[in-house]
């Protein structure tokens, strides 16, 4: 029984509430911009897969017009081209 009555007596503490209410903010305040930062990184991963997939098709599509101007090369203008 004493135990509850000290317990009771620690909430009725002032100082205790206003404490309480602090770090109730502080962690409000924290869960608030943790999940704009989550909001923000996934916004970016989006726009790099994006990028990363635009890049890729430009690549394959240089590797093709490549493949197509080689072929219309003979190995001797080839060799000097690649020369240079």
């Amino acid at each position: 029984m004493r135990f509850a009555q000290k317990l009771k007596g620690l909430f009725d503490d002032r100082k205790l509430k206003m404490a309480f209410a602090a770090v109730k903010t502080d962690m409000d305040v924290l869960e608030e911009k943790n999940g704009a930062l989550k909001s923000s990184v996934n916004e970016w991963v989006i726009f790099l897969d994006q990028e990363n997939r635009d890049l890729k098709m430009r690549v394959r599509e240089l590797e093709k017009k490549l493949d197509v101007i080689e072929d219309s090369f003979d190995e001797k203008e080839l060799t000097m081209l690649r020369s240079i």
